[in-house]
């Protein structure tokens, strides 16, 4: 199975999720590790998503999402709290989170104000997001049968959270890596849901924000043929 990522836009780097302390000797005998700690923001920050272009070869992008007309995107969001994942759309999928493209054309949004993909959250160690955009074919009623596998499979005993707060009570110096491995493990179970159900899907971003400091230069990103915008919240 191929990753759920592959080719997506990426931004952001997996130390932006963590501040590091020394509190020995920095060389020699006693030379000591930098501590990893989490940062808070200390005040409520959130995303939205402003506008997607796909600008890459159409046919392969075509090939991949079955050549279907409408779309719907899927949305992973969490922090390093004990919160559960902000997954859109909700089990409950509303008729107007699918959208209609023309085959052929490229693939491009403007949503307004944006599509809220985590609200304004006070956030701990730093803001994970992922984006996949999947063939809404089926209809409404599929979507919703699809989002509720999704939701449960995200958020049952031992999943994601669960996951993420297992290294971050063992904090090491390699935490941002395992923090990295353990949601792609917990994600990676989205692709396989998705080829169950019959449907086809293209994941186009995963981004990293800090809880601390300026997201300037994370919010507008080009990569592979697709480009994407996306929005600060406040609270």
């Amino acid at each position: 199975m191929r990753n759920l990522f592959d080719g997506a836009i990426e931004v952001g780097s997996a130390n932006d999720l963590v501040e590091r302390r020394r509190d020995g000797p920095t060389t020699g005998p006693g030379a000591t590790h930098a501590a990893a700690t989490l940062p808070s923001s200390g005040k409520p920050r959130g995303l939205s998503l402003l506008s997607l272009h796909v600008t890459r070869p159409w046919d392969a992008l075509w090939n991949l999402l079955g050549r279907k007309d409408q779309i719907y995107f899927l949305s992973v969001a969490f922090d390093l709290s004990d919160r559960q994942p902000v997954i859109l759309p909700p089990k409950e999928t509303p008729t107007n989170m699918i959208y209609k493209v023309r085959r052929g054309e490229a693939i491009s949004f403007s949503l307004g104000d944006g599509m809220p993909l985590y609200p304004p959250q006070v956030i701990t160690g730093g803001l994970l997001t992922y984006l996949v955009v999947c063939d809404a074919e089926q209809g409404v009623r599929h979507v919703g049968e699809v989002m509720a596998k999704v939701h449960a499979d995200l958020t049952q005993q031992g999943s994601l959270t669960d996951k993420l707060l297992a290294v971050i009570k063992n904090p090491a110096s390699t935490m941002v890596d395992e923090v990295l491995s353990a949601a792609t493990t917990a994600l990676q179970p989205v692709a396989s849901i998705l080829q169950s159900k019959g449907d086809d899907f293209v994941g186009v971003f995963s981004g990293i924000y800090p809880a601390k400091g300026s997201w300037k230069g994370k919010l507008q990103a080009t990569q592979n043929g697709t480009e994407i915008e996306l929005g600060v919240l406040t609270g």
